[in-house]
Parts: structure tokens; sequence; C-alpha cells
């Protein structure tokens, strides 16, 4: 919670540090990416948006013949070349373009019961990769190699047992990221205990940890990963069934993900289903979005303060601005030094 000397007045200031902006869409939007210059966002309705402002603008379009589909992943290798992934129950499909989504190609079609993609990401302009949930006891990894135009899944053996109920999120997009030299985490939930899997050579195997936040039921566990560098990260989630509970939401990494410990000892989020670190240093801002609104916090992830209820499913950061999305075609951006110099 904000410190109790910030006030009403103070409060609806902060709030206002998200400036919402016309996406032309009503659909509910999940995905988010960012390539230099370019930030990509999709949602239901076969949806998807192109800024090349940083998000200030949106150009809002829908793939022919997907309106029946919930884009709830997006990734972009380059500025003309991005992905979408189908999140729908047994239909894994992934949809492709090279011509900034002028035009689109199927390149990956599963419509196997069980089938279900989560999250979607890029190493670099060549290697891709997907989540999907477990199929024979194994979670789903879609590898690409080609730019993404065509996918293999990495080998059931390469990855741990899938735990009774273990699960991913298709909530935002960020339950899966990449970071350099091949490295990769993705988050679970819906098992005993929610789980970060991890690998260092682009998902040709795989090892997972335990972490204390808070599972057990289907609807509870891990819902977005943020690494600042190869070593310090932040995991948010919760229970997106009573997203208003108020209980300790974030667990924190200082070691690659190796160990992980809960943060916000005052337990003052609630739900969050995003959360991306707006700069490279220790002491920039870190943003986490809900159904419930946004947090932020000044110190790495250990203390967090509400600023806002406008609810958002994601979130990404590019040059200090995080621009999220939500439901409704709710779109804005935040700037991280406005936030500073208001709050101060």
């Amino acid at each position: 919670m904000l410190h109790a000397s910030v006030g009403l007045a103070q409060q609806e200031r902060l709030d206002s540090l998200w400036s919402p902006g016309a996406s032309h869409t009503t659909a509910s939007l999940r995905g988010l990416a960012v390539t230099p210059g370019i930030v990509w966002a999709s949602g239901q309705r076969g949806t998807f948006l192109r800024s090349t402002d940083a998000g200030a603008t949106w150009i809002t379009d829908s793939v022919p013949g997907a309106a029946a589909f919930d884009f709830r992943g997006v990734a972009a290798l380059d500025a003309r070349t991005a992905l979408l992934m189908v999140a729908a129950q047994d239909t894994a499909r992934i949809y492709r373009t090279t011509d900034a989504g002028r035009t689109w190609a199927v390149v990956y079609d599963d419509r196997r019961p069980g089938a279900f993609l989560d999250a979607i990401a890029v190493w670099d302009r060549r290697r891709a990769i997907a989540l999907g949930d477990p199929m024979d006891g194994v979670f789903v990894v879609l590898l690409s190699d080609d730019d993404g135009a065509h996918w293999t899944r990495a080998p059931p053996t390469a990855l741990p047992r899938a735990l009774p109920g273990e699960g991913a999120f298709a909530a935002s997009n960020s339950c899966l990221i990449t970071g350099p030299g091949g490295t990769a985490w993705f988050a679970s939930g819906g098992g005993a205990v929610a789980r970060v899997f991890h690998t260092t050579d682009f998902g040709r195997s795989w090892s997972v940890v335990d972490t204390p936040l808070p599972a057990g039921d289907g609807a509870s566990g891990i819902f977005s990963l943020a690494f600042r560098d190869s070593l310090h990260g932040v995991a948010v989630g919760g229970d997106y069934q009573a997203s208003d509970s108020v209980r300790a939401n974030v667990a924190l990494t200082s070691d690659g993900g190796r160990h992980w410990t809960l943060a916000d000892p005052a337990r003052a989020t609630r739900f969050l289903s995003g959360v991306a670190y707006t700069g490279s240093s220790p002491d920039a801002p870190v943003v986490a979005v809900g159904t419930r609104g946004t947090w932020v916090s000044l110190d790495g992830g250990l203390i967090w303060s509400w600023t806002g209820s406008s609810p958002y499913n994601a979130v990404v950061a590019t040059g200090g601005t995080a621009v999220a999305v939500g439901p409704h075609g709710a779109v804005a951006t935040w700037s991280a030094f406005d936030y500073l110099r208001r709050s101060h």
C-alpha cells in the first residue's frame, strides 16, 4: 500500500501517470512484444496492434480468417517479422508475418486434444520459443531456428516431469521470457508448488526449482517473470479467481533463478499478471499490473506501492517507458521518469 502520508489527491496524480491511448478496438488485449522501435500487441477476435512510437499511437488490424481466435501471445523478431500465438483449447497455432502485418501465414498448427499454448518469445532475429501446457506429463516447448518459419518440439526427456495439475498461465505472454546466451525461464502454477524452469542452451535442456509463491489450485501460481540482467529477476502472480486477495504475490531471485525468496513483506499486492523492469539499473522502477491496478517498486521488487486502479493484463518496457494493455482494448503508456519526479 502507499504510505499513509499519501493522500487521495496525490494518489490520483500518481494514477494519472498512465496515459491512455486509442487502440481502435474493444478486444481484450494480453500479448505485448518489443523490438527496437516497434511495439506489438495482440488479443481477442484475431486482433493485433503495431506502434512505431513506444505505444503512443497504434495501427490496429486483424488476421483474415482468425476472428474466432484469441492471440494471447505475440513476439517480434525484427521490424517486419512477428509471430502471433493462439491460446485455445485443443488448438495450438502460430501465425507469422514478414511484411509488418500486411499478410500472415500459419506456421504451426496442432489440434490434438489437450494442445494449448501459453506464451511465445524470441532470443534474436533467428531463434524463437513457445510454451504449451503439459501433454503426456511434460510441458510442450516448441523451438524455431529459422525466424519462426518452422517449429519442432523439444524432446520430452529434456524437461522435468510436470506436477499433477501443473500448467502455465496464458494471461500476459510473460510466463515465458528469454535472456542472453540461450537462457530462458518459464513459470508454472496449478500444482502443489509454483515452479520456475530454466534453460541455458536455447531450450535443449531444462532444470526446475520450487518457489515460495502460493499455489495449490488451478487458479494460483506465477503469472509473469522479468529479469533486469542474468542474475536479478522477479516473479509475480496470485489467484486470479480471488484477485482482491492481498498476500505475498512477489518473489525475487539474485542468482539467475536458482533460488527465490518472498518479497513484499507487508503483503501489499493483489493479483498480478504482468511485470517489467523499466531499466537495467538497480534503482530503476519495477512496474507490475493486474486486474486490480498497478504496483511499483523502487528497490528492485522488495517493497511495492499501489499507484492506480485501472485494470491491465500485460506490461513491457522500452527506453524507460512502460506500455500496458488490458480489457476492452485498453492501451496506455507510463513514464518511469515522471513517476520518480512526481513521487518525491
